[in-house]
């Protein structure tokens, strides 16, 4: 009886601890403070140069050696597919990954890194995509998906 007693009360103590590991259980961030969105809209001036929607595209990102790209916005959209602004408050931040880096990277404007606008900058001719994520207290809230990149 007693080994039964301490196998379950490992077993919720387990339990515990795996609840509150989990970013929607954390209990020092409330689960209203996490962004909630399905998809991106790239645009340059106000005119949309690339989405991505669950995951889904059929757009490509452009850019050309040794020049820097127009200056792009991100917008997110939320689960009725309607476009909001990214998050306002500084424990948001913008962050990417390219799986060729050695065709093109991403550049922010000093003092702005971490926002939700950015260039791209080719490095050298070919294809590869970047995926976005919003990152909050140093995890994911958000990812993307990825959406391709040509650069020539």
């Amino acid at each position: 009886m007693f080994m039964v007693r301490k196998i379950l009360v490992f077993v919720v103590l387990f339990l515990v601890v795996v609840a509150f590991s989990a970013c929607k259980d954390d209990p020092v961030t409330p689960p209203e403070d996490h962004f909630e969105a399905i998809g991106v809209q790239i645009s340059t001036s106000g005119i949309p140069v690339a989405s991505i929607l669950r995951g889904v595209t059929s757009d490509t990102l452009q850019a050309s050696v040794g020049v820097l790209t127009d200056h792009y916005d991100i917008k997110f959209y939320d689960e009725s597919e309607n476009l909001q602004d990214p998050p306002s408050e500084d424990h948001y931040k913008l962050s990417w990954a390219i799986s060729d880096t050695s065709l093109v990277e991403v550049r922010q404007h000093e003092g702005e890194e971490g926002g939700f606008e950015f260039h791209l900058m080719g490095k050298k001719s070919g294809f590869t995509d970047i995926e976005f994520f919003i990152l909050h207290n140093n995890h994911s809230d958000f990812r993307s998906g990825k959406i391709p990149v040509l650069v020539n």
